[in-house]
């Protein structure tokens, strides 16, 4: 036994099979409740376990029984939001409230998508009677998903936006605040704004919330606070600076670990915000706010950069959220950004990992800015070690000279090429400025490339610069978004070592940069 309430009765049953391991489902015995109801709640709990409307609202829908009134359902081990909380009181300890405050904006957030999910989801015509604590199961790590509405029996009419945000407000904060005065938050409308944009998107949130503010303007009421609030609110979404709360928490932590350790080396920071940029999985938020890695270096690496950074990282953020910007536009900006002002040693850093996500932490990278007609963008430069520790550097060729250069190595190798307008190059250049290595490519479609020949003199042979080279121009590609590397049948022993195979779909070898 679970518990009863609207109606309802609650078991949880565990089956344990044979063959298949055990199992924890609910089953829902309802009692006198007409079946108009039921199979309303019940259309509500499929939907709310899809992503047709909103994400994974509820445990995943089982089956019904008619004649007995009985459905299934997953069966949800965590503890609801209330619980939570007084599980953390009760430990009476100087961290635990610590603990909670900081929780607390998560908390709200993730409560505001899923009730406005909610009352997306019923056409916009109910909202959630209990929107209280004790009816939503929230992760207690900020970097955690699986946000679930325990019960959509009781809903309510939907009226008007005022009714629908204040409903939650005074059921999640303020119950929450007059029972634990501790989480009072100044900032806790921000969260509740920030989930509702998350959950009906940035356009028709931007709409609910003007509507909102006329509402308050009409009922004339005291809550000018509030008011304020909605208008700071629409003014960053209207800037294009809105944070999505995977971004938002990735940034706090790493300014909490930044705080503990402000002396941190460049590469920690990075490998730092390697580890956050993966663990909070931003790169899925690419596709809905392609300014997502821009703003996140902008709130942490570079954060105390100086006015004239931070203005073209503004604008460039500002341009990505509307899509109108191209990446090769994004590094000749930054290109330019480092010509007209001389950068801190920090902004360089950050600004070529910004750039260039496959550059590791500890790599030496930096710009090269060249006014030539093949300087497109920022160059990037890397430093590497050979096997006998002697430095050398990868770029793109900077002048025709350097290109002929590399056509004379392929020459001496006794490789026959033709170099076209077609053909990107990639070179490896001595610590005297020498060319000593180099591969040349097109494009062949949007997704692959065709490598045609790689090629390193024969003095620097047998230090590794071939496979560095080739797993640069790896990292890079794929850092552009191609997803498959072609070249000819020429050397196959060694083009299989970096992964290269026959396929039918392929005159010569491919070599896949991404999984399917």
């Amino acid at each position: 036994y679970i518990r009863e309430y609207h109606d309802k009765s609650l078991f949880r049953v565990s089956v344990q099979t044979r063959l298949y391991g055990s199992f924890d489902i609910v089953l829902a015995i309802n009692k006198n409740r007409e079946d108009e109801s039921i199979f309303k709640e019940i259309n509500w709990l499929i939907m709310a376990g899809s992503d047709v409307v909103a994400k994974d609202l509820v445990e995943d829908f089982g089956g019904y029984w008619g004649e007995y009134k009985i459905w299934s359902s997953k069966y949800n081990l965590g503890d609801n939001v209330e619980r939570v909380i007084k599980r953390e009181v009760r430990k009476n300890d100087e961290f635990a409230e610590e603990r909670l405050k900081m929780l607390w904006p998560f908390f709200v957030w993730n409560a505001a998508i899923a009730y406005i999910n909610f009352w997306k989801l019923t056409g916009r015509k109910f909202i959630l009677a209990d929107a209280t604590t004790h009816n939503f199961i929230i992760p207690s790590h900020d970097y955690q998903t699986g946000t679930k509405i325990l019960s959509l029996s009781e809903s309510i009419p939907y009226t008007t936006i005022s009714d629908l945000i204040n409903k939650f407000y005074d059921d999640f904060i303020k119950k929450s605040i007059e029972e634990f005065p501790f989480l009072e938050n100044k900032n806790v409308w921000n969260y509740i704004l920030s989930g509702i944009i998350e959950g009906i998107g940035e356009h028709d949130g931007l709409e609910l919330l003007k509507d909102f503010r006329k509402e308050i303007e009409e009922q004339n009421t005291e809550n000018k606070s509030v008011a304020a609030k909605v208008d700071e609110f629409i003014d960053i979404l209207i800037k294009g600076r809105f944070l999505p709360k995977r971004l938002y928490f990735a940034t706090k932590r790493f300014h909490r670990w930044f705080k503990l350790n402000s002396e941190a080396a460049f590469s920690a920071q990075a490998e730092m915000l390697l580890e956050l940029y993966n663990t909070y999985r931003l790169d899925e938020l690419e596709k809905t706010y392609p300014e997502v890695r821009t703003r996140f270096f902008l709130e942490t690496g570079l954060l105390d950069s100086s006015d004239s950074t931070k203005d073209v990282l503004n604008e460039i953020a500002v341009r990505f959220h509307e899509h109108d910007l191209e990446k090769e536009e994004m590094l000749s900006q930054i290109s330019q950004l480092q010509e007209e002002y001389e950068l801190s040693e920090k902004e360089k850093y950050f600004l070529a990992r910004l750039s260039f996500p496959h550059l590791k932490p500890t790599v030496s990278a930096d710009f090269m800015t060249v006014k030539t007609d093949m300087s497109k963008g920022a160059n990037l430069v890397i430093q590497l070690n050979d096997y006998d520790g002697i430095p050398f550097f990868i770029r793109h060729p900077v002048t025709p000279k350097e290109i002929s250069r590399l056509h004379n190595l392929f020459i001496d190798a006794n490789l026959l090429v033709s170099f076209q307008d077609k053909h990107n190059f990639l070179v490896a250049i001595s610590e005297r400025g020498f060319i000593i290595g180099g591969l040349f490519y097109y494009l062949s479609d949007e997704d692959t490339v065709h490598m045609e020949k790689i090629v390193v003199s024969n003095h620097y042979r047998r230090k590794g610069i071939s496979d560095m080279l080739m797993n640069e121009f790896f990292a890079r590609m794929k850092s552009d978004g191609i997803k498959y590397v072609t070249t000819g049948f020429f050397r196959p022993e060694y083009f299989y070592r970096f992964g290269f195979r026959v396929e039918k779909k392929y005159s010569g070898l491919v070599k896949k940069l991404v999984d399917d």
